[in-house]
């Protein structure tokens, strides 16, 4: 009786311990989309807190990986490179999910030179990928992508 006693605590403490990881550490949303002919996993950042993170303090990202950054509402989202490790491109969409505006190679800055990297139209979805996609992939504005 005490064996099973015993067992079934281990069991429920793993259980509370395994939910308390869970809230505490929430894994990241993903969703994949396609574009520019090529499938995309993207990490998506869809609260203040999310997008104001971004992909700073990280080491690198997998080639075919982005970060998707969806706004509640359409807007001239500006974007810094501030505690990245590794330079990326940008690209704005706009509510349709076309490409408005693009930039390239932005490398990581410093803090006494950091600019933000605004659109010249309202954007409602922002994609960061590895810098290089948009030459590698020919991606021009009016482009679009699509969830898979």
């Amino acid at each position: 009786m005490r064996k099973r006693l015993a067992a079934a605590v281990i069991l429920v403490t793993l259980g509370v311990a395994l939910l308390a990881f869970y809230y505490l550490y929430p894994q990241p949303h993903t969703a994949t989309i396609r574009f520019a002919g090529v499938t995309l996993t993207v990490e998506l950042a869809t609260t203040p807190t999310a997008q104001q993170r971004g992909l700073s303090g990280r080491d690198s990202m997998p080639a075919d990986h982005g970060m998707l950054f969806v706004f509640a509402q359409p807007g001239q989202w500006g974007f810094w490179m501030y505690e990245m490790k590794f330079s990326l491109d940008i690209i704005w969409f706009d509510a349709n999910k076309r490409v408005i505006f693009v930039e390239q190679g932005l490398a990581p800055c410093t803090p006494q030179l950091c600019p933000v990297f605004t659109p010249n139209a309202n954007a409602l979805y922002v994609l960061e990928v590895n810098a290089g996609f948009v030459r590698t992939y020919n991606v021009s504005l009016g482009d679009s992508f699509s969830y898979a």
